[in-house]
């Protein structure tokens, strides 16, 4: 599934950008964003695929923001229940993020970024636990490269790490695993940025 994936995003990318006409500028003011992309789980939780969206305005060469929401579903969480299955999980991380450009030609950008937010994590059931709905504080770093397609597009290819904070469950009688376990995740995301 991870491969399939993340060569879809590869082919998606190299023929947008084999389609483009160059910017005459490098690109300012005020965008939407839409993302995909895959999360690679860690110890305790398994990969995941995100879907957002975001609004945001590139200041100057140098730094840009935006606001995301996103949808990171199709993941599971091992709370470590002898006999139980994982519980499903799925997140809605709201993020507030600053990027650090460097321009390295007309139309590629090179950054780094950071962002803070709240992600709301909800479990389901397992074996002698309730799932539940927790909101957590979440914070994100990353590094990627942008290209600018036309005078409106923007390509944005990217790592993050993301932590989200964590999923729980309510035990009940006779559960003997762990309450709660870390979301954290590291992130390939595909976006495409349109300027007004």
């Amino acid at each position: 599934m991870k491969k399939y994936l993340l060569s879809t995003l590869a082919v998606a990318g190299l023929m947008a950008c084999a389609t483009t006409v160059s910017a005459a500028e490098p690109l300012r003011g005020p965008y939407v964003v839409g993302e995909a992309g895959y999360s690679f789980g860690t110890k305790n939780n398994d990969d995941a695929g995100i879907l957002g969206l975001g609004t945001g305005y590139h200041i100057n060469d140098y730094l840009r923001t935006d606001l995301t929401v996103s949808y990171r579903g199709w993941g599971k969480v091992d709370f470590k229940e002898p006999g139980a299955k994982k519980s499903d999980v799925w997140s809605i991380p709201v993020f507030a993020n600053l990027y650090a450009s460097y321009p390295i030609h007309q139309m590629f950008d090179v950054y780094a970024m950071g962002g803070i937010g709240m992600a709301w994590n909800k479990t389901k059931s397992i074996e002698n636990a309730k799932g539940r709905t927790k909101t957590n504080f979440a914070w994100q770093i990353g590094a990627g490269v942008d290209y600018d397609i036309n005078e409106c597009w923007s390509l944005d290819l990217g790592y993050r790490y993301s932590d989200l904070g964590n999923a729980r469950v309510k035990e009940l009688d006779g559960f003997t695993g762990r309450n709660k376990q870390d979301m954290r995740s590291h992130d390939v995301k595909l976006s495409a940025r349109y300027y007004f």
